[in-house]
């Protein structure tokens, strides 16, 4: 199937002081014309403070309330949960949600397993056997599996999602993962990027799907970004300083962007995917933020008036993005996303 016209979602940012906000947020949405609603799947996160939740549990309310968005994880790993009961847990959210379920996974990250005494190997053989079995497990066929990580025996699930199959949407920032999610992904995660990046990682997706005979266009090409809207320029960018971490999540991305992050706390150009969630942690990431530049911050973020914002989302579509997962900032986020929902949604809806 096809991808057809741009999405906009937001992204549910943990931790959260309150779980309630998350239900009235995305009633808002809900009602607000916004195509989705992603969550991490975390058991930690930094910064520390707040609550983090299951996101699956979170999205069994959010489903009760809401009647249009997609949910989905942004993104789940193969390590936490045997995949026979990730895949019946997801087939029960897809029927009771309508078939509104969307699985973003990804190789994992250290803070989620370490600490918890789960090893951290192999993680893209690892998922892309995970994907093989859910996938076959969402089909209602009683199949065997001989892997090297699971083995199934007249294996076969008593539910079926509501969907054909539930779509599996690929966190993939490395050119393994990238090629990967073209041959075989229904959609592309990838973190924070300007245009530009984007288009040029955009490329291993790109050749991953020729490989495999697909089309692009098979393809749901995700941004998570940063966003702000304000009276002028300069506001809306203010508001964006105090996540310049968060925004630019790994130091290759940055390299990749044309700067260098000569941060003396990061020993890896992967340290986010590395991190754990301690004292120490925490001072890395903290110290890594204030080494990226405000000049990749407002490149690599949706930010300014509301003619500034479309703008620039039309740079990024014309890049090759189908689909916005934004991460509102500023005083009052929700004043941002109704500026979406009014000013900036219909204007790419209607067109």
């Amino acid at each position: 199937m096809k991808v057809k016209g741009v999405k906009f979602g937001l992204y549910l940012s943990t931790p959260t002081p309150a779980l309630n906000a998350y239900i009235v947020d995305a009633q808002r949405v809900d009602q607000m014309g916004f195509d989705s609603l992603w969550a991490a799947d975390h058991l930690l996160t930094v910064p520390s403070g707040g609550k983090v939740p299951d996101v699956w549990t979170m999205f069994t309310a959010i489903a009760s309330v809401t009647s249009h968005v997609r949910l989905g994880s942004f993104v789940s790993d193969a390590f936490r949960r045997h995949p026979a009961v990730f895949a019946q847990q997801l087939a029960t959210l897809d029927c009771l949600s309508n078939g509104r379920v969307t699985l973003g996974m990804g190789a994992g990250e250290m803070m989620n397993l370490e600490q918890f005494g789960i090893r951290w190997e192999k993680p893209v053989s690892r998922f892309v056997e995970a994907v093989e079995i859910m996938r076959k497990l969402w089909s209602g066929e009683v199949f065997d599996y001989e892997g090297q990580f699971w083995q199934l025996k007249d294996a076969v699930l008593q539910i079926q999602p509501l969907q054909e199959s539930i779509p599996i949407y690929f966190g993939a920032n490395g050119s393994l993962t990238k090629e990967l999610t073209g041959r075989i992904g229904d959609g592309w995660l990838p973190c924070c990027m300007s245009p530009e990046l984007y288009k040029k990682h955009l490329k291993d997706v790109k050749e991953g799907a020729r490989r495999a005979g697909r089309s692009i266009d098979e393809i749901d090409r995700v941004l998570y970004v940063y966003t702000a809207i304000s009276e002028d320029h300069e506001s809306a960018l203010k508001q964006l300083e105090p996540y310049r971490a968060s925004i630019v999540l790994w130091p290759k991305i940055l390299d990749g962007a044309g700067y260098v992050a000569e941060c003396p706390a990061i020993a890896e150009a992967d340290f986010y995917s590395n991190i754990l969630m301690n004292e120490e942690g925490e001072r890395k990431f903290e110290e890594y933020g204030e080494f990226v530049p405000m000049e990749v911050v407002e490149d690599f973020s949706i930010a300014g008036t509301v003619d500034d914002c479309i703008e620039q989302i039309e740079d990024y579509i014309e890049a090759g993005v189908t689909h916005f997962a934004f991460v509102p900032v500023g005083p009052e986020p929700m004043r941002v996303l109704l500026r979406y929902s009014r000013d900036i949604i219909p204007y790419f809806k209607n067109r």
